[in-house]
């Protein structure tokens, strides 16, 4: 879900730097289900994916009067999803390398189980291409197409150049194009 125009998230944010309690609660409700979906997507098990939205809010709410957006609200919170994801996977890869085969929970669209089930094994097989990816690879398809986020944008929150985000995303998709060539 967006937040709403530049002039309402910028409202939210003033808010949130006057210490609006509020007004963090409100952008919770507005982007938790995204903010969730993309922690999902990049660790792959729900009780992670979960303490990393935690953790996101909880930073956002300790320093919620000196937070700076310069773009939008809802980038700034899937960046920093994306981010927290990111150290999240490293600590879990330096702890315990036990993989997790949590899905994120199917949403019910309104269709019948024939179709619920295909969309649930077309659902299921994306997934685990993308798992297959290298982080910063995966990172950066989901952040461009889920988070509708421009590679100059990504390329900021990685750290790198926009040519290696690129790079990164011609390579991601070569590789998902090969491992669900004609499957779906």
């Amino acid at each position: 879900m967006r937040i709403g125009s530049m002039r309402q998230e910028k409202a939210l944010v003033e808010r949130l730097n006057q210490g609006d309690m509020q007004a963090l609660r409100e952008v919770y409700d507005l982007t938790k289900h995204d903010l969730m979906t993309l922690a999902m997507a990049l660790v792959s098990d729900r009780s992670t994916a979960e303490d990393v939205v935690h953790e996101v809010f909880a930073r956002l709410a300790s320093h919620r009067d000196t937070v700076r957006i310069r773009g939008s609200l809802r980038g700034y919170l899937l960046c920093a999803v994306a981010n927290t994801a990111r150290n999240a996977l490293r600590t879990r890869s330096r702890v315990v390398a036990v993989p997790n085969e949590d899905q994120p929970e199917p949403v019910d669209s309104g269709q019948g189980p024939d179709q619920a089930v295909v969309q649930d094994e077309e659902q299921r097989r994306v997934t685990q291409a993308l798992n297959q990816l290298p982080l910063e690879q995966r990172e950066v398809v989901l952040l461009r197409h889920y988070a509708d986020m421009r590679f100059r944008a990504i390329a900021r929150a990685q750290g790198v150049s926009v040519s290696t985000v690129q790079g990164r995303y011609r390579y991601a998709i070569q590789k998902l194009r090969s491992l669900l060539d004609g499957v779906l």
